[in-house]
């Protein structure tokens, strides 16, 4: 194997100083890519340069991308595509956690041919200055956008030109004007402040993404920064289909740490779900990320509706606490990782918020669990932490206790694990309590349009 740390110094260089440059135009950007992506293969083992299937051509493998990529776009959209195409191949191939991986459990399929890849969008918004620098940072590219901002790589500017340094994620507040419902901009810097002051409470720990200073009086935007993470996440795993049960169960443990380690410091995660754990490249520890809704109570109408708890989409009651709703999301987030399936899931966003509601710990696919005698015990863990009434749910350090105690006799099963089909379709009718949330502390189901919840992450979901 060769000297990895190099190679990603010299992919660095590639993505974020020469793959921009490209973009511009710039005339020895081209020339220049060429000669470090020579170089980054020639650190790599035959074995590794097997695995990444780059075409072997006289010119070189970025100028057969290059050539490739022609056949279907123009000249500068082909030199991004294929040099974006390169760094994602590498990157992927002196990733400890692909190395030796088992092949997939899945039935077989037919080999996906590697496709170009073009590259993210670099586009910022109108409220970045000219020089792309904000309080010291130069933001790189937008990376994604969640509840309450958006989230760019970035660089200190005192790093600029050092392919070694390491990069950072800063998240500043949605500008008021781009939400699809009217949010005035004091409320979303007020949210903001209120989630720096929650963030900078979070310990340092090897299942969390590190918060390393924030700037809430920044011009034109406030700002925090953030470990840069890199790895896969969860969900990748889960699509890939070689996850084993004994690793499902290992990933779940970190989740559980990280979030024991919030929780001990008054701080609820709040956005849990498969995109928000990375799997550290060379470690592979299980990593929470984006800290966009955490805080010490429940943010209505704000998460995921795959893994938000039903008190979410409810104003029946005052905010509730946020170590609740982590105990239900983790017990939606870790059936989904053992069983490769989605524990609740529709076609449409209100009808997987009415799943939430009409159970009281015993959904459908927990019903299954139980029925079978091996997995009843896993089953009552997570129906304690589903349970409709916050206050009657497992605290996240009970739930990593008992998990510890029940995997011994999982690790070995071959994953996925198989719920009982007996018990795979919905209930027929709702419970007879409920309606009623002093009984069952089930919630009445929401009505209105998605825009009624401009800071919810109300994407179509997955069919199973």
């Amino acid at each position: 194997m060769g000297d990895d740390a190099l190679v990603v110094g010299l992919l660095n260089t590639l993505e974020r100083e020469l793959l921009p440059a490209i973009e511009r135009g710039e005339a020895q950007a081209w020339g220049r890519a060429n000669r470090l992506a020579d170089a980054a293969l020639a650190l790599l083992s035959e074995a590794d340069l097997e695995g990444i299937e780059l075409p072997r051509q006289s010119v070189g493998a970025l100028q057969a991308l290059y050539a490739a990529a022609r056949q279907t776009r123009a000249d500068a959209a082909a030199r991004t595509c294929a040099l974006y195409t390169f760094v994602t191949r590498i990157r992927n191939a002196i990733d400890p956690q692909r190395r030796g991986r088992p092949p997939s459990i899945r039935p077989s399929a037919p080999p996906r041919p590697y496709s170009l890849l073009p590259p993210p969008e670099r586009t910022m918004p109108p409220w970045v200055p000219d020089s792309g620098v904000l309080g010291g940072f130069r933001l790189v590219r937008p990376m994604a956008s969640g509840g309450l901002g958006s989230l760019f790589l970035a660089r200190r500017v005192e790093d600029d030109g050092d392919p070694l340094a390491s990069d950072v994620v800063l998240k500043v507040p949605h500008d008021a004007s781009a939400l699809d419902a009217h949010v005035p901009e004091e409320e979303l810097h007020a949210c903001f402040r209120a989630e720096a002051s929650a963030l900078a409470a979070i310990p340092v720990h090897a299942n969390l993404a590190r918060i390393l200073a924030f700037d809430v009086a920044a011009r034109p935007k406030p700002f925090l920064v953030m470990e840069l993470v890199e790895g896969r996440t969860l969900d990748e795993e889960l699509q890939d289909g070689t996850m084993t049960t004994a690793r499902a169960l290992e990933i779940l443990d970190g989740v559980l740490a990280g979030l024991d380690a919030m929780h001990a410091t008054g701080v609820g995660h709040l956005d849990l779900k498969p995109d928000n754990v990375i799997l550290r490249r060379g470690t592979g520890a299980a990593t929470l990320v984006d800290f966009g809704l955490s805080g010490r109570t429940v943010r209505k109408k704000c998460g995921n509706p795959m893994y938000a708890p039903p008190e979410v989409w409810s104003d029946d009651r005052a905010p509730e606490s946020a170590f609740a709703a982590d105990a239900y999301s983790f017990a939606c987030l870790a059936f989904e990782t053992l069983t490769g399936k989605p524990l609740f899931d529709a076609d449409d966003l209100f009808a997987v918020l009415r799943q939430h509601l009409v159970h009281d710990g015993v959904p459908p696919g927990i019903a299954s669990l139980r029925a079978r005698p091996e997995l009843c015990k896993v089953a009552e863990i997570f129906q304690r932490a589903l349970r409709a009434n916050p206050a009657h749910r497992s605290r996240i350090r009970m739930m990593r206790t008992e998990l510890a105690r029940v995997a011994p006799q999982l690790r070995d099963r071959q994953w996925p694990i198989t719920p009982n089909a007996r018990w795979s379709s919905p209930p027929e009718s709702e419970p007879s309590s409920a309606q009623d949330p002093d009984v069952s502390g089930a919630r009445p189901i929401p009505t209105g349009e998605i825009d009624e919840m401009p800071w919810s992450d109300a994407r179509v979901p997955r069919s199973a």
